[in-house]
């Protein structure tokens, strides 16, 4: 593959470096729809969701490239949500960075609990399309090693766009065949 992910970075995978990876990777990484349904289908589990910051910012602390994809000016107010999705039993699954308007989603800015996005806005019956930015290999954060990711805008009928960049855990989303769950 192209990227060899370096910490701290990301490196986008080309359409030739997606058609190597396992099929249950390419899936997750090509799908427009729900990664958490997805993760859950390859987990075998429900999965919840543990949030370990939800950060209430101007959009100046967010990178300019989040800022553009989102529309959102260095002055306006923003939150910047980290977490992890995990499973009953502990494991990490996704760890997840997920920023929005504040007056733009303040459903998602009160959120609490355990319901992950994707079935909280199934639950609120919201259209939405999801446009991805990129998708390739980054560094898992639990051990350092090669993981996949994907980034992608949601945009939700009711006008809210919330931005999610997701790292995949390496030993349900594997990058080769000799990865992966046994």
């Amino acid at each position: 593959m192209t990227g060899r992910p370096v910490p701290g970075r990301s490196a986008t995978l080309l359409p030739a470096d997606l058609a190597r990876l396992p099929a249950p990777t390419r899936m997750l990484l090509g799908s427009e729809g729900s990664t958490t349904v997805l993760l859950e289908s390859l987990a075998g589990v429900v999965v919840s969701v543990h949030v370990q910051a939800n950060r209430p910012m101007t959009g100046a602390g967010l990178p300019p490239r989040i800022r553009g994809a989102l529309g959102v000016g260095a002055a306006d107010e923003v939150v910047l949500r980290e977490s992890e999705l995990r499973t009953a039993a502990g494991e990490t699954v996704s760890v997840n960075r997920v920023a929005f308007r504040a007056d733009g989603a303040p459903w998602l800015a009160v959120s609490v609990g355990r319901t992950p996005l994707g079935h909280q806005l199934q639950d609120r019956g919201s259209l939405q399309r999801r446009d991805s930015l990129s998708r390739g290999l980054s560094t898992w954060p639990a051990d350092g090693r090669p993981c996949a990711f994907k980034e992608y805008l949601i945009h939700c009928a009711d006008g809210a766009m919330i931005y999610v960049h997701e790292t995949f855990s390496p030993q349900l989303v594997p990058l080769s065949a000799k990865e992966g769950p046994a």
